[in-house]
């Protein structure tokens, strides 16, 4: 669960996806800013009164020239520290070409910090029962990996699968309207 509020404020719950666009204003003339492909913007998540502790940032690269541009967090890039029990701020910043030419988009500003809030989320149940050893590992896959030597998850198998299938089907459907238009 996510949500954003008017004033900036990001509320999610530790381990779910963000995602929402991201409009620039050019300063001078109050135009919409459009985003080049030579453009990169990153999202930066640090500690509440913190600035020197930043504890998650990710960039992302503008390919085409566009007036929004999408910020998405998975699971991962939100499992912000240890699991917490009471919601937990931060604050965070979207920058412009941070590397080159830094534009701060969202940020500290006259109102304040701009807060990312954590919310708890729930705990895995511990079910190995046996400890962990090279010939038996508690830790599996979510995704497949060729190169990986640890076990699977079953849904893993079961996404490729399914993912698969849903390419079968679409070249067997193109294969038919192809065979229709032959015709």
């Amino acid at each position: 669960m996510f949500t954003i509020e008017s004033d900036g404020t990001i509320n999610i719950t530790r381990g779910d996806v963000l995602y929402f666009g991201v409009s620039a204003k050019d300063r001078e003339s109050e135009e919409k800013y459009i985003f080049q492909p030579s453009d990169i913007v990153r999202i930066s998540v640090y500690g509440k009164k913190e600035c020197e502790n930043v504890v998650m940032q990710k960039d992302f690269a503008v390919t085409t020239p566009s007036e929004d541009v999408e910020i998405y967090l998975d699971k991962e890039d939100t499992k912000i520290g240890e699991v917490i029990n009471k919601p937990t701020d931060y604050w965070y910043e979207i920058v412009l070409n941070p590397d080159t030419k830094p534009q701060t988009i969202m940020g500290y500003d006259e109102d304040g910090a701009k807060i990312f809030r954590l919310y708890p989320e729930g705990g895995k149940p511990d079910l190995d029962e046996e400890p962990a050893t090279p010939e038996n590992p508690r830790e599996v896959d979510e995704e497949l990996d060729p190169l990986s030597k640890r076990p699977i998850e079953n849904g893993a198998v079961a996404r490729a699968f399914l993912a698969m299938l849903d390419k079968i089907n679409a070249l067997e459907a193109e294969v038919t309207q192809l065979k229709g238009e032959e015709l």
